[in-house]
């Protein structure tokens, strides 16, 4: 009987999600086990062809990643977008901020290679702005098992999605002032976690000033980063599609904090959008002339 075939595509990103697959270990041996493995970093000297599933994690951040995301497309039945570069444009996406023509000068001064570099797009994007994209796996990086999960379902050709609940309904710190209704603000100021000396371990993050992400951002992480006394950044993405993730966070900190308290923090943009520029409605800076060639 003929296996499913399975390729896996690494873009531009750190390749944490390869990492988080490689945890997978016995299960992932079994996994092979039940598809034919076409393409991947695994797999040395192959090159991409027709397949039932296809794995691409990281965003489009050249023009060699937009060609390959192409071809993948072209090649295969199910598209599964992995991590939260892939679904959200990641944390390369903060690049949107310049131009690529700016941010190669801050890497190389003045003396910008011509050749060995691959051309930047002129902004980083997710993968669902090029392709159609048919399962959406977030996270930086997701959990090994949610990662399993679907991508068994993929291979199975069954539907899978990402829970789309608040991640504060599975983190397990304690919220008391947060849930009454009164008029006096939560926290009066705002902290990064260095300022403290100390920070409560059971007590919610925003309870105590410093800013977490975990009000506009959906579950499926397992609250780790707050389970590990360091407040959530945001990396599975708004709980819902409609939620522009950084102005929500803002508008909802206007209950629990004084006007202008947030303005405090020293990085807004890097807080509300480190994970989700490229989807948001930021403007982009485009270059000009030269250095980018998408639209």
């Amino acid at each position: 009987m003929n296996k499913p075939r399975l390729a896996h595509v690494i873009l531009g990103g750190c390749e944490g999600c390869y990492v988080s697959l490689l945890d997978a270990h016995e299960e992932l041996v079994a996994l092979l086990d039940t598809v034919e493995l076409v393409h991947s970093p695994l797999v040395s000297g192959t090159e991409m062809r027709e397949c039932e599933v296809v794995l691409v994690e990281g965003a489009v951040t050249t023009e060699r990643d937009e060609q390959e995301l192409r071809d993948a497309r072209s090649k295969a039945r199910t598209l599964v977008a992995v991590g939260s570069c892939a679904t959200l444009g990641g944390i390369g996406g903060l690049r949107n901020l310049a131009t690529s023509k700016e941010i190669l000068a801050q890497i190389y001064g003045e003396d910008v290679p011509t050749e060995g570099i691959p051309a930047l797009t002129s902004r980083v994007r997710p993968l669902s702005d090029i392709v159609d994209v048919d399962i959406e796996i977030s996270g930086c990086a997701p959990k090994t098992d949610t990662l399993m999960s679907a991508i068994r379902a993929a291979v199975a050709g069954e539907p899978w999605a990402m829970p789309r609940r608040n991640m504060c309904d599975e983190c397990e710190r304690e919220k008391d002032t947060m849930l009454q209704h009164s008029s006096e603000f939560v926290s009066d100021a705002v902290y990064s976690v260095m300022e403290l000396d100390e920070i409560d371990p059971k007590k919610c993050f925003l309870e105590q000033g410093v800013i977490c992400m975990g009000p506009m951002t959906r579950e499926g992480c397992g609250a780790r980063c707050t389970a590990a006394n360091m407040p959530c950044r945001g990396c599975q993405g708004p709980s819902r599609n409609e939620f522009e993730q950084g102005g929500k966070m803002i508008d909802a900190l206007a209950a629990v904090l004084p006007a202008g308290a947030i303005m405090y923090l020293d990085d807004l943009i890097g807080t509300g959008y480190r994970f989700t520029m490229p989807i948001s409605v930021f403007p982009t800076i485009y270059d000009h002339k030269g250095g980018g060639n998408d639209v």
